[in-house]
């Protein structure tokens, strides 16, 4: 072999025993996803704070924890935004209110499904954009809910809202030991309205699934916010940030419904995220 050609031999093997930037990513991801699987929630938060500050090119996760919250005093928005917003802080006054307006519309268990995954896919990216990494999640399974009207909410359960307590699925109680952090509570307000106001941004209302407002209202009501101008203020703020964020990262938001509704692990999940926004 002469050395030109030892020298090309050399090189493709060099080549082919290269892992790319999104291998080591997705390797990366393994093993944030293990240690969610094993319940070791701090762990994998630990690890994924990791690769988000990792100098090894391919393994940092740059979306996570990269958004900024808007001032509580910022500047309208565009009118566009303004409607939304305050679609979404009617909604959350009326289930407070107990008047809710039922959307008497017909609908296929294809569609209930859709509507699912993309308010589920909404609370999950506004929490990783914020920071907060997503543990778990559940779509219904579309058998099960054509067997079962009843079936037609999904979850994301997250690492550091674990002062929640979460009984009957709807309502939420604290104990009164528990302190919470503002950062905490502004980033619990924003996901907690990522489901919403996904639905208003696609469908101009919400499908139904209010038990995120009684959920939000539980929890201001416990921190003491009990002045009504005060709650829809803070409200209105953390819709505000959810409809910036799902709005600039609509390219994400889909990417990522689409792999929760194929049931994909948290890891492909986050994966769908990073490759969208680079």
């Amino acid at each position: 072999m002469s050395f030109t050609s030892h020298l090309q031999a050399t090189n493709l093997m060099v080549v082919v025993g290269a892992k790319s930037p999104v291998d080591r990513r997705r390797k990366a991801l393994e093993r944030v996803n293990k240690e969610l699987s094993r319940g070791k929630y701090e762990t994998a938060l630990s690890l994924v704070k990791q690769f988000k500050s990792s100098k090894h090119h391919g393994c940092c996760l740059s979306a996570f924890a990269s958004a900024k919250l808007l001032p509580k005093k910022s500047p309208p928005l565009s009118d566009t935004f303004e409607r939304l917003i305050d679609s979404v802080s009617r909604t959350f006054e009326s289930v407070s209110a107990e008047a809710i307006q039922e959307h008497n519309k017909a609908t296929t268990c294809e569609e209930d499904r859709f509507a699912v995954v993309q308010h589920e896919s909404g609370h999950f990216l506004v929490g990783y954009l914020l920071g907060v990494l997503p543990r778990r999640y559940e779509i219904p399974d579309l058998e099960a809910m054509r067997d079962d009207d009843n079936v037609v909410t999904g979850r994301v359960e997250f690492v550091g809202f674990e002062f929640l307590k979460q009984v009957g699925g709807a309502n939420q109680f604290m104990r009164d030991d528990v302190s919470v952090s503002s950062k905490t509570l502004n980033n619990f307000s924003c996901v907690v309205l990522g489901g919403m106001v996904t639905e208003h941004m696609l469908f101009g209302y919400s499908e139904g699934f209010y038990s995120d407002a009684v959920k939000l209202e539980s929890v201001l009501q416990w921190r003491g916010f009990t002045e009504r101008e005060e709650k829809a203020g803070h409200v209105r703020w953390a819709a505000s940030n959810a409809v910036f964020l799902l709005h600039s990262y609509s390219e994400a938001r889909v990417s990522l419904a689409e792999a929760m509704c194929k049931g994909k692990p948290i890891s492909a999940c986050i994966e769908a995220i990073e490759s969208a926004i680079l």
